[in-house]
């Protein structure tokens, strides 16, 4: 039983800290269901929550996860793109899932489907990725590590040294000094 159990501790251990080195990249949403269609100018400057639901779970609940995401994608609009994955798909169709999404009042993108690195069995299951697309949590969490999650995506990126990192343009361009240009 002991070894069980560190076996298991060992194997989570484990998949936290490779579950980091994955990017939003490495997902990708299979059949869209409702809300705007995701597309990259949609991602760009926002961090990501990409949280997996199963409609069996949902529907006897009235959706409240999915009210829950709605009230994340209001509060943080300017800062976090929001995507709903079903992922049972087992009794849910687009229209059986369009209908509880209308009466959860979600009105961001979701998706029915995602081929991910791991297997999600948990639900809700949330992956928040950065405003880079890189991934700064995975699981299945508490109140208290969702809102930890959402703040991380959230971030804006730390200024290095109090200053504003030059644009390409300005890091391509060799330095001319003008006494010798002339």
């Amino acid at each position: 039983m002991r070894f069980a159990l560190t076996l298991l501790l060992t194997l989570t251990s484990a998949f936290a800290a490779d579950a980091k080195k994955y990017t939003f990249r490495d997902f990708a949403p299979t059949r869209y269901v409702d809300g705007p269609r995701l597309t990259p100018a949609m991602q760009k400057d926002k961090g990501t929550i990409l949280f997996f639901w199963a409609y069996e779970l949902e529907n006897p609940r009235g959706g409240e996860s999915l009210k829950y995401f709605q009230k994340v994608a209001d509060d943080h609009k300017d800062d976090l793109v929001v995507i709903g994955i079903e992922n049972l798909g087992m009794a849910g169709t687009t229209k059986t899932m369009t209908a509880l999404l209308k009466k959860a009042g979600a009105t961001y993108t979701v998706y029915s489907g995602c081929r991910s690195p791991f297997k999600v069995n948990l639900y809700p299951f949330v992956c928040a990725f950065d405003r880079e697309g890189k991934m700064v949590y995975s699981g299945n969490p508490k109140a208290d590590e969702l809102e930890e999650a959402i703040t991380l995506a959230a971030a804006k990126p730390e200024k290095k040294d109090g200053k504003d990192e030059p644009k390409k343009d300005e890091k391509e361009k060799p330095k001319v000094d003008p006494k010798k240009a002339a």
